[in-house]
C-alpha cells in the first residue's frame, strides 16, 4: 500500500514550488496586451451564451477555473482511492502514474491555483508555453470554431447547430491547464498525468462539466477536442468514462454512454467543430523551439542562470506572441525579432 504520509509531503512540496512560480507568471501576464485582449474576446463571447446554467458555469470558470469536483477528494486517502479506481478500470497505468502524480497541487478546490490569464497553453517548451498562452490559444480556437460554424451553415445549409455549444466547448476545453500546468519556480511547468490515453487536463474538465451538471451534448463536444468522435468513438467514450468515474456519476444515466460502452447518441456536429478548431498547435508546437533559440540570441541572456534565461524568454513571448516572433523571423530574420521586442516594452 502506498505511504499516505509520503504522499502528503510530496504534495506540500509541490504546492510551495508552484505558488512561487504562479505568482511570477501572474505578474508577467498582467502586462501582456495580447493576452488581455484575447481574454476580453473570450469573455465577450461567453456573455452571448443563452442557456442560463451553461452561461453561468462558463463565466464562473473563466473568472475562477477551479476543479470543484475535487471536493470529492479532500485528503490523500481519497485521492489514493481515485487512483486505484482508475487503475482498476484500466484508465491509467499505475506503473507510469503514481498516486502522487495523478492530481496537481490544489490547496483549495474552490479556488484555482492560477488565473486563466496567467496560465500557459501548452507544456514546457511546447505551444503557447508562456504566461498568457492559454488565453491566446483559446481565443484563436474559439474564433476558428465560430468560423467553422459559419462555414457549415452556409455551405451545407445546416440550420440547427447549437451556437452555445460552439462557443462553450473551446472555451472550456483547456481551462484545467490552469491547474495542471502550474509554474515551477524555475519557469518550467508541472507534468501532467496520462488518463484514458490523453493529458489529464482534458479528463479533468470533463469531470468538472459533469460535476456541475451540464449537458451530455456539451460533455461530448468538449471531449471531441482530443479525438474526433465520429472517427474514434471508442477513445472519446473512454474519456467520458474516466471523467464520470472522477465526478462520481453514472455515464449511462447521464446520457453519455450506452450499457455497451458506446456513445449514447450519434455525436453532435459541434463536437467535430470543437475538434477541428483545436489545431492551433499544429503550427505553434513545432515553431516554439525555433523561437526560443532566436530569443536566446535577441535577449542576450547567455550569462544568466538557466532559470532566469527561461523567465526572460517567457516574458518576451508574453509581450509578443511566439507565432508573431516566428513569422517575423521567417520573413525578415533575427533583426526583426529584436525590432518586435523593442516595439513592445
Amino acid at each position: 500500500m502506498f505511504d499516505l504520509r509520503s504522499l502528503v509531503l510530496v504534495l506540500l512540496a509541490s504546492t510551495a514550488a508552484a505558488q512561487e512560480g504562479n505568482a511570477r507568471a501572474e505578474t508577467i501576464a498582467r502586462t501582456s496586451s495580447f493576452a488581455k485582449a484575447a481574454l476580453a474576446f473570450i469573455e465577450s463571447q461567453a456573455a452571448q451564451l443563452h442557456e442560463p446554467a451553461l452561461k453561468a458555469a462558463v463565466k464562473a470558470l473563466l473568472a475562477n477555473p477551479a476543479p470543484t469536483f475535487m471536493s470529492r477528494y479532500p485528503d490523500a486517502a481519497a485521492r489514493t482511492r481515485a487512483h486505484q479506481a482508475l487503475a482498476t478500470a484500466g484508465l491509467i497505468d499505475p506503473a507510469k502514474v503514481a498516486p502522487t502524480g495523478l492530481f496537481p497541487p490544489l490547496p483549495d478546490p474552490a479556488k484555482a491555483p492560477q488565473s486563466f490569464l496567467a496560465a500557459p497553453g501548452g507544456i514546457t517548451g511546447g505551444h503557447h508555453s508562456y504566461p498568457g498562452g492559454l488565453a491566446e490559444h483559446t481565443a484563436f480556437n474559439l474564433q476558428s470554431a465560430l468560423d467553422l460554424e459559419t462555414n457549415y451553415r452556409k455551405r451545407y445549409g445546416i440550420t440547427d447547430l447549437d451556437h452555445d455549444l460552439v462557443i462553450a466547448a473551446p472555451i472550456l476545453h483547456d481551462s484545467m491547464k490552469t491547474w495542471c500546468l502550474q509554474w515551477r519556480a524555475d519557469g518550467t511547468e508541472l507534468d501532467q498525468a496520462t488518463i484514458a490515453g490523453t493529458a489529464s487536463h482534458h479528463i479533468f474538465i470533463l469531470a468538472e462539466v459533469l460535476h456541475r451538471g451540464l449537458s451530455a451534448d456539451l460533455a461530448v463536444s468538449v471531449a471531441g477536442a482530443h479525438e474526433p468522435p465520429h472517427l474514434n468513438e471508442e477513445k472519446v467514450a473512454g474519456f467520458l468514462r474516466a471523467a464520470a468515474l472522477l465526478a462520481g456519476v453514472d455515464p449511462v444515466q447521464r446520457g453519455l454512454l450506452r450499457s455497451d460502452g458506446k456513445l449514447a447518441r450519434p455525436p453532435p456536429i459541434e463536437a467535430a467543430i470543437n475538434h477541428l478548431s483545436d489545431h492551433d498547435y499544429v503550427l505553434a508546437e513545432p515553431t516554439e523551439q525555433v523561437v526560443l533559440a532566436a530569443l536566446g540570441e535577441a535577449l542576450g541572456t547567455s550569462g544568466l542562470p538557466a532559470s532566469e534565461r527561461r523567465w526572460q524568454a517567457l516574458q518576451a513571448q508574453a509581450r509578443v506572441p511566439a507565432l508573431a516572433l516566428y513569422a517575423a523571423l521567417r520573413s525578415r530574420g533575427p533583426a526583426a525579432v529584436r525590432e518586435l521586442l523593442r516595439s513592445k516594452p
